[in-house]
């Protein structure tokens, strides 16, 4: 079995060089319930909203909505009244669909976890950088709990209309949201706004957003890494975020994350940065890998790091952390 040490062991071993923090459905789990938006919302297989999700072989809820919108366009110029209300009609329950998604499968409110988020602040408080590959509030919501702390690239923009944006590349930025959010929205000129708490709660004005506007949430839901290569390439934010995983220096943790196969492009991103260390003058120095439960998961997470490793021609070595003792939603006196 492989050696596995404490976070504690892991921080201490990382004084005086940079940390990094890639957090998957892990960091979630306690508060969130990660099953897919799509399963939640509520569609039968003989709807035709479902059909169509299956057709375009996709669970983004947005590329659904332009499908609808523009059979909808079409078939009114052909004069199908009928069918034309139908598609408008199924559009509309796929708004609906989507927040009833985010309402049963989400807190509604950050003081709803208020007790755990002192803990994972302080966790969070190890790394200079965070990467996240979940589109919940949960870590939004702890960004706010620590002001000047964490910054997400959306400072130099305008407060306007329940947002506040657009995204800058050239803004300060050590949060990166890879696969996007639920409080992420495109607005018509392809930049990225993140949506506010005008005082009911985030998940409110997220759901007026997409009832009464008509827009969805950026995320990234997609059942392969091809697929998600393919969504994260589309958005300009998305590919930025990526683009910085993939120029990483110093070490990396991972927490809350297995290293399943739907994520091969984050973990060749990882390894491969090593690759070309002669072309560079900074890279990864180490990666530590937080697991759950080491003495029922730890040979198959191995496996699984060890071929994208050997995929890549990777020299990046890594070392097992116990990640419950890093204690991240323990509470005030963790």
């Amino acid at each position: 079995m492989q050696n596995v040490i404490t976070f504690e062991e892991a921080i201490d071993r990382t004084n005086g060089s940079a940390r990094s923090l890639l957090l998957g459905n892990g960091f979630s789990i306690n508060h969130f319930n990660y099953a897919n938006l799509f399963d939640a919302a509520g569609f039968t297989e003989e709807s035709p909203v479902y059909g169509v999700f299956k057709a375009l072989d996709t669970f983004d809820f947005e590329r659904v909505m332009r499908a609808l919108e523009s059979g909808a366009l079409v078939t009114s110029v052909y004069g199908e009244n009928a069918l034309t209300q139908s598609l408008h009609d199924d559009a509309r329950r796929l708004r609906e669909g989507l927040i009833h998604a985010i309402r049963e499968t989400h807190p509604a409110h950050k003081e709803d976890i208020s007790d755990s988020i002192p803990s994972c602040c302080r966790f969070l408080s190890s790394f200079g950088n965070v990467f996240t590959l979940n589109y919940d509030l949960l870590l939004y919501w702890a960004q706010l709990s620590a002001p000047g702390k964490f910054q997400d690239g959306f400072g130099l923009g305008e407060e306007k209309n329940g947002f506040r944006g657009p995204f800058q590349k050239h803004a300060y930025c050590n949060v990166f949201n890879l696969h996007g959010g639920l409080h992420l929205f495109e607005n018509s000129r392809g930049e990225i706004e993140k949506r506010l708490d005008q005082g009911a709660g985030v998940i409110d004005a997220i759901s007026e957003t997409v009832l009464n506007e008509g827009r969805l949430p950026v995320y990234v839901a997609e059942g392969t890494s091809t697929a998600k290569v393919k969504r994260i390439n589309s958005v300009s934010y998305l590919s930025h975020c990526f683009s910085k995983l993939q120029d990483l220096s110093g070490n990396l943790f991972v927490y809350g994350h297995s290293a399943d196969e739907n994520d091969r492009h984050i973990y060749a991103a990882i390894f491969r940065s090593v690759k070309a260390a002669q072309a560079r003058e900074k890279n990864l120095e180490h990666l530590y890998f937080c697991v759950y439960e080491p003495s029922r998961n730890l040979d198959e997470i191995h496996g699984r790091l060890a071929k994208y490793k050997a995929s890549v021609g990777s020299a990046l070595k890594f070392t097992f952390v116990d990640a419950k003792s890093a204690k991240v939603w323990d509470g005030p006196g963790a």
